[in-house]
């Protein structure tokens, strides 16, 4: 199982490559901001590379792509997850917290604040105002109740809690425009309606489509979803009946 979240993983960011490429088509690409899933540990903002390991962030300049330099690292602490890019920011998701860093002045990443929480996985998507987080429990986040907590970044030096939602195992999520899309593991996948951004409201639920992360493009209403049966794509231009695009299975799914 564990081997199959990896594969599946490593295909999505793979996937989220060719989105950002395809995205920045028509400017320099330099300039571009990542199109990843919410589970990806790096990222491109502003012409530069960033990448989380367990315990720091790297930034790379990437203006020569056949010579990346390694311009500075970042400590951040241990149980380090993910990284979400906003506008000039870096939303850093770890087993203890959400970080807040600004790369408005510079590329090497300036610390803001940071969010904590109890121990459990933590992926982080923002929108506007509003940071959504995902906090599970599971094989290396024993702590902690299933949940997503709605987090007020207006003062990006001071986030506050506004909300907080039972869920079974949430894991990846994403956000586009007034729909907020969360993978629920193996329970399935969800969709919220956010036109009120601190009180998602949950308007559709397939429990048939297991799924650990998701990409979402609005300019296509399309989605990219990860789960254990492979990567699929879906259009959402009806989120209360998505209609599947595409699929890649994986072995397991194939040998069913």
């Amino acid at each position: 199982m564990k081997s199959l979240r990896v594969l599946t993983l490593l295909l999505l960011a793979m996937l989220a490559i060719l989105f950002f490429f395809s995205c920045e088509s028509e400017n320099d690409i330099g300039s571009g901001e990542g199109k990843g899933g919410s589970l990806a540990r790096f990222t491109f903002l502003k012409g530069y590379l960033y990448i989380v390991d367990d315990v720091s962030l790297k930034t790379f300049d990437i203006s020569n792509p056949d010579n990346p330099e390694l311009v500075g690292t970042t400590e951040i602490g241990s149980g380090v997850e993910t990284i979400f890019p906003y506008e000039n920011y870096l939303f850093i998701g770890t087993q203890w917290g959400m970080f807040i860093y600004s790369v408005e002045n510079s590329p090497v990443p300036v610390f803001l604040s940071n969010f904590e929480h109890s121990y459990a996985c933590d992926p982080v998507v923002v929108s506007g105002n509003y940071a959504y987080v995902t906090l599970r429990s599971g094989t290396s986040c024993q702590s902690g109740f299933d949940r997503m907590e709605v987090i007020d970044v207006s003062d990006l030096r001071n986030p506050r809690l506004l909300n907080t939602l039972g869920m079974q195992n949430p894991h990846g999520l994403a956000v586009s425009d007034t729909l907020l899309f969360v993978c629920e593991g193996d329970y399935g996948f969800k969709v919220f309606n956010i036109k009120q951004k601190n009180n998602p409201v949950e308007i559709a639920y397939y429990d048939s489509i297991p799924s650990y992360d998701v990409i979402a493009n609005y300019g296509r209403k399309e989605l990219i979803i990860t789960g254990k049966k492979g990567i699929f794509q879906y259009d959402f231009s009806n989120p209360y009946e998505m209609k599947q695009l595409s699929k890649i299975l994986s072995l397991q799914a194939n040998e069913e």
